[in-house]
């Protein structure tokens, strides 16, 4: 048996675990061979554990065959056109070190499927909430999460954050997890009666496969913006890439932000054959909503912004209600909706639901705000891409009447350097004094990062204050009481990257010492 967080899975014949790729003819002597775990990481196998090996982009997980013989490995699985590399007979089912090597093609888009069916396919007996988009993605998550567990419906969240329940998240290190330790996690809080997930889906984890096997009940789509191209090349990449989770058959409904240019495109796309929401700051009838072939509306008027919130009147299809939420920001108000509607699709009437997500908290690090007497207000903020500081400060602003609204930022190193001019744009437009700091700087020169930060900019000496913490105290030591500080880009983070270190700092912890307050 395996163990996971204290949770047993009960072995399954390798027949079976990888029964959409072969019949037990073909694995012939192999077929009843007992499979007690499945692992794409070679020091995680042990007795009976099936290891899948590819090349990762950490680590190739080829080189390990050995170790998880060593380890007690059942069996080994490798990409179809690795296997002549570890055995001699050309057969799809061959053996390596006495253990059956197994050959399987694409072997990384299959892995998702493979653990799935170990684990006994745990999301077809959850309702799950996928949630994709280059900003807003955690705090639909959370707020989803917790409006879940309010209803006392226990729910497994996955997000940047962590993973787990809201109340008691697990760090990590990706956004989306790898393929196989997916599925081991909504096994384990499947067995613990968490028969609701909401997770964040980014587009790395939607190409490399890491969702396959994940029967998604709800899609939400936030907003896409220049973010990742390093990655995808071009905008257009990016955006297909975050198609794919919409696409998904399994889908009950989709929920798309219509005020996005690509959320239309998707309200437009008659390949998505699921029902369609969409949700608008503005009326369902405005001019470029009126050619969209969707029914289904979620809408807010009487919008009041304020430091403790904001209102506003709530109108879905499961009827109207009054939104009264503790988070700050325009923008949220379409992160709110958004919820909205994946809380309609799964429980119906808004009355059921209303209460549970007014009460819902900010995410950590994610327009949180201080106050302290005589000094002016700090606001803490993930935002790491254009339009996340666009809106961050516009939010800002609008709750600014005397002061001046101040930018901290930076930008990552060894990451897409194409939006780094047009973070320097979008700060300077907005902010009324600026100051560059450091991000994840990582292997990249710092001078070099805010060279092009600055090409963006018209006033090329704005000042660079290297250290974070330096640079809040600047900007508190500066400002008037009256006047905002955004500290943006790290959020709920407590490490920065620095060359090849990651070395503890928060942004959270710098503004409490700093305000000398408690939270």
């Amino acid at each position: 048996m395996t163990s996971f967080q204290g949770t047993s899975f009960k072995p399954k014949a390798l027949s079976k675990v990888l029964k959409k790729h072969f019949n037990k003819e073909q694995l012939g002597e192999f077929a009843s061979l007992d499979v007690s775990g499945v692992s794409l990481d070679s020091r995680a196998v042990s007795e009976g554990v099936m290891f899948i090996a590819y090349p990762g982009h950490q680590s190739d997980g080829r080189q390990y065959l050995q170790q998880a013989v060593d380890a007690g490995a059942s069996a080994l699985v490798v990409e179809k056109e690795d296997l002549e590399k570890f055995a001699t007979v050309k057969s799809d089912v061959a053996e390596f070190s006495g253990v059956p090597l197994i050959a399987i093609e694409n072997l990384a888009q299959a892995s998702g499927d493979i653990a799935a069916r170990f684990y006994g396919n745990p999301t077809r007996k959850m309702s799950v909430t996928g949630i994709t988009g280059t900003n807003g993605k955690t705090s639909c998550c959370y707020l989803l999460a917790q409006a879940l567990e309010f209803l006392n419906y226990p729910t497994l969240m996955l997000s940047t954050i962590g993973n787990g329940n809201p109340t008691n998240l697990q760090a990590t290190t990706n956004t989306t997890p790898d393929a196989v330790s997916l599925q081991r996690i909504c096994a384990e809080y499947l067995q613990h009666k968490n028969h609701y997930m909401t997770m964040e889906v980014s587009s790395h984890g939607l190409l490399q496969g890491r969702v396959n096997g994940v029967e998604f009940t709800v899609a939400l789509f936030t907003n896409l913006s220049v973010d990742h191209l390093d990655y995808h090349g071009d905008m257009e990449s990016y955006f297909q890439a975050k198609r794919q989770l919409f696409l998904n058959k399994d889908l009950k409904a989709v929920v798309i932000n219509a005020d996005d240019e690509y959320g239309r495109r998707l309200l437009k796309d008659n390949k998505i054959k699921c029902q369609k929401i969409a949700y608008s700051q503005f009326s369902k009838d405005s001019a470029e909503h009126h050619e969209l072939p969707t029914e289904h509306w979620i809408t807010a008027d009487n919008a009041e912004l304020s430091l403790n919130g904001l209102k506003a009147d709530l109108h879905t299809p499961w009827g109207s209600a009054k939104l009264h939420s503790r988070l700050l920001g325009q923008f949220n108000l379409s992160n709110l909706m958004a919820v909205a509607g994946a809380l309609g699709v799964m429980l119906g009437d808004s009355h059921k639901w209303i209460i549970a997500l007014n009460s819902a908290n900010p995410v950590p690090g994610r327009m949180q705000q201080f106050s302290a007497a005589g000094k002016p207000t700090v606001v803490v903020d993930y935002a790491h891409t254009p339009d996340a500081l666009e809106k961050a400060l516009s939010a800002l602003k609008a709750h600014c009447e005397k002061g001046k609204v101040w930018g901290i930022f930076g930008c990552g190193g060894d990451r897409d350097n194409s939006k780094r001019s047009i973070m320097g744009q979008v700060v300077e437009a907005n902010a009324d004094e600026v100051i560059i700091t450091d991000d994840n700087p990582r292997t990249e020169k710092r001078e070099a990062i805010v060279d092009m930060i600055r090409q963006g900019m018209k006033n090329k000496d704005v000042p660079y204050i290297s250290s974070r913490f330096e640079a809040i105290k600047y900007a508190l030591e500066n400002a008037s009481t009256e006047d905002m500080i955004l500290v943006a880009g790290k959020g709920h983070e407590d490490y920065q990257v620095i060359g090849t270190e990651k070395i503890d700092y928060s942004d959270l912890d710098s503004v409490k010492t700093l305000m000398e307050v408690q939270s």
